[in-house]
């Protein structure tokens, strides 16, 4: 069955979403196994990481959209 427009948009916006999040805990992890607990150094680097906002999910999701549009 054929994916509605509506159906395509969620989908890019979900996979935009995941992309995201999954760079933000990639590096949170990084900065957790390469620095020693409690250091600051380590606090440091954890408060400067930024989760995702909206805005930024819907950019990438319309980044996508156009990619896909262009053929």
């Amino acid at each position: 069955m054929p994916r509605t427009p509506y159906e395509i948009r969620f989908d890019l916006l979900n996979y935009a979403m995941g992309h995201l999040t999954g760079q933000y805990y990639s590096d949170l992890e990084r900065i957790r196994e390469s620095s020693q607990e409690n250091s600051p150094e380590r606090i440091t680097k954890i408060a400067q990481l930024k989760y995702p906002t909206k805005s930024e999910i819907i950019n990438l999701a319309n980044e996508y959209k156009e990619f896909i549009d262009n053929k």
